[in-house]
């Protein structure tokens, strides 16, 4: 008997320390467990921004961004799952031999027969990363109608254009619902969980897809978009990505000329690829540098799981302090009454009492002749007279 009841008193404590666990470990428990390229795909999308406003401003389902279109949400997912598939140490610096921010002529992936870039992160610093995903436009065993080689003569940067200045690229992929625009997409600069920044090319198709895009230029070969706003500046890294690309294309298809789309759209990241190009021949004798490139296999794509906040900041979001490592700033008087030696500098300094700069004198009303007077009384305004006009 006394055995049943311990058995019975085991079983009730085990049953209030399940319940004791915090609905959001629970929450976050399950929201790492699913598969990164299945998440919010089969989901209503009824509470999803249909304008959204900026890179980042789109509903949180399950602590998961909600795209408004499953096309757009494949293309992130996707991006997420490559950037989890391919996450490791960063290379030490001697892996560069000095071509840190391509300054040098670099060696890189080569383009498959298939027309596709190798998914994976192309490292241009100990920092910094091209992160380059596959997010295939149409489904797979459908066939993507491409262009011979005679047909392909110019590779297009563009610029993002839209009434609300979003320039998130997985929206962007959201509203080219119709046939291939472009078989490439460039974010803005992103920052994974370590830290380190990155930009995603996003590739929707093969770079020699049949697409419909710089009708100035005839649509004679592939296009890139890039996250930028005609009025923005191009950013650092958005620039050495471009580089990377339009090496890679050129690598692949050599008589592609490299060009802007109509006017300024597209001409600063055209004008950093031209000075980079200029430089490269003045050091034509240099041998190329391998740049270190992590590959994303696509079994460890498909088992990619883990939270958002594992993965990358959000744009325009603070960066996340693990529980552990937050705390709270006590009053300055008392950190510099018992401070200890490893506290920072700048929180042990007390600001100094104010001291008066003067007597304290009391206000000194204004001399009522000072007033301004009336020069002649108040009289009522005189109405006009009938004949005085319409």
């Amino acid at each position: 008997m006394a055995e049943r009841i311990t058995s019975a008193v085991a079983l009730a404590l085990v049953v209030l320390l399940i319940a004791a666990v915090p609905v959001s470990r629970a929450q976050d428990a399950r929201q790492g467990a699913h598969l990164l390229r299945d998440r919010n795909i089969d989901v209503s999308r009824a509470g999803a921004a249909q304008l959204p406003r900026s890179e980042g401003d789109q509903a949180l389902f399950e602590g998961w961004p909600l795209y408004r279109t499953e096309r757009g949400q494949q293309a992130f997912n996707d991006a997420m799952a490559t950037l989890r598939a391919s996450d490791g140490a960063a290379p030490a610096p001697g892996a560069f031999q000095g071509c840190a921010h391509l300054e040098c002529t670099p060696g890189l992936p080569s383009i498959g027969s298939d027309g596709w870039i190798p998914p994976g992160r192309i490292w241009v610093s100990p920092t910094e990363y091209v992160l380059i995903v596959h997010s295939p436009r149409l489904h797979e065993g459908q066939p993507y109608r491409r262009r011979d080689n005679r047909q392909m003569r110019y590779f297009v940067f563009h610029e993002f254009h839209n009434s609300t200045r979003n320039t998130d690229p997985f929206d962007t992929i959201s509203s080219h619902s119709g046939s291939v625009f472009v078989p490439l997409y460039m974010s803005k600069e992103w920052a994974d969980a370590r830290g380190r920044r990155f930009v995603i090319v996003v590739q929707v198709a093969p770079y020699d897809v049949v697409s419909f895009h710089a009708t100035d230029w005839g649509s004679a070969g592939p296009g890139m978009e890039v996250a930028k706003n005609m009025t923005e500046e191009l950013e650092p890294l958005q620039g050495l990505a471009g580089i990377v690309v339009a090496t890679i294309l050129k690598t692949a298809a050599p008589q592609l000329e490299v060009v802007n789309h109509g006017g300024n759209e597209g001409l600063p990241m055209l004008r950093q690829y031209e000075r980079w190009l200029t430089a490269r021949k003045a050091h034509a004798s240099t041998p190329a540098v391998v740049l270190p490139f992590v590959a994303a296999r696509n079994e460890r794509m498909a088992a990619a799981v883990g939270r958002l906040e594992d993965l990358i900041v959000r744009r325009g979001a603070s960066l996340l302090i693990p529980i552990a490592d937050r705390g709270f700033v006590p009053p300055k008087t008392a950190l510099s009454a018992s401070a200890p030696l490893s506290a920072p500098a700048g929180l042990l300094v007390v600001d100094p009492e104010p001291t008066l700069i003067g007597p304290i004198r009391p206000a000194v009303r204004p001399d009522p002749g000072a007033l301004p007077r009336l020069v002649e009384p108040i009289r009522p305004a005189p109405r006009p007279g009938s004949d005085a006009g319409g």
